[in-house]
C-alpha cells in the first residue's frame, strides 16, 4: 500500500469478505492495552476484542482476531518491515516502548514535531498515527528512549561506554510487564 494515493483502510478482509472496523487511533491503543493485560481470561478477552467490528462479527472468529491483528500491525503498509520487527523483537525479547507507559512522551512528540494536540483532535486514523509515531524525528524523547532500550549493552566494547547505556537503560526502562502475542498463543484462544 502506497499512503501517498490511496485511502486508509476502514476495514478488515476475513475469507474473502470485508468487515467495516473502529479505526480511531485511541481506540486502536486500547485495543493494544486490552491484548497485553494479562488480568483479562482469553475468552473474554477475545469477546472483548471483536466490539472492533462495527456492524457484524465475521463467523469465523479466530480469522476475525487475526485481521485485527493484521490492522493493528498496519501489515498492508508495513509488510517488509515488520517481518523485520518481529525478528528484531524475538531476539530481543522486549518491548521498546508503551502506550501506557510512554504516553507523555508520544503526546509531546506529536506536538513537537507536527503541531498535533492529541487530546484535540476529533479523529486520526490508526494506520496514520502509526505512519507518523514511527517516522517522529529522532531528536524527540520517545524516539530517544526507543534507541536507548533496543540497544544490547553487552555488545558494547568499551566498558565506560557500556556502564553509561546501562544507567541510561535503567532510568528509561519499562515499569510493566509486556509481551507480544505469538501465533501459538493466539491459537491457543480458540482451543
Amino acid at each position: 500500500m502506497n499512503i501517498l494515493y490511496e485511502q486508509f483502510p476502514e476495514e478488515v478482509k476475513v475469507n474473502g469478505e470485508y468487515y467495516p472496523i473502529v479505526t480511531d487511533f485511541r481506540e486502536w491503543i486500547r485495543f493494544t492495552e486490552l491484548v497485553e493485560d494479562d488480568s483479562v481470561p482469553w475468552r473474554i478477552k477475545c469477546g472483548l476484542l471483536l466490539q472492533w467490528y462495527l456492524d457484524q462479527v465475521p463467523e469465523d472468529i479466530e480469522a476475525a482476531i487475526y485481521a485485527l491483528g493484521d490492522f493493528l500491525m498496519c501489515k498492508r503498509m508495513y509488510q517488509d518491515d515488520l517481518e523485520d520487527e518481529e525478528e528484531e523483537q524475538q531476539k530481543s525479547g522486549k518491548p521498546v516502548f508503551s502506550f501506557s507507559e510512554d504516553a507523555g512522551c508520544i503526546y509531546a512528540a506529536f506536538r513537537e514535531a507536527y503541531g498535533i494536540d492529541l487530546q484535540q483532535i476529533d479523529y486520526m486514523h490508526w494506520w496514520e498515527f502509526r505512519s507518523l509515531f514511527d517516522w517522529l524525528p529522532d531528536g524527540t524523547e520517545i524516539k530517544q528512549r526507543i534507541m536507548y532500550r533496543s540497544i544490547d549493552p553487552g555488545m558494547i566494547r568499551d566498558k565506560e561506554e557500556r556502564k553509561r547505556i546501562k544507567k541510561i537503560q535503567r532510568a528509561v526502562a519499562l515499569k510493566k510487564k509486556q509481551r507480544k502475542l505469538n501465533d501459538y498463543e493466539i491459537g491457543d484462544m480458540f482451543s
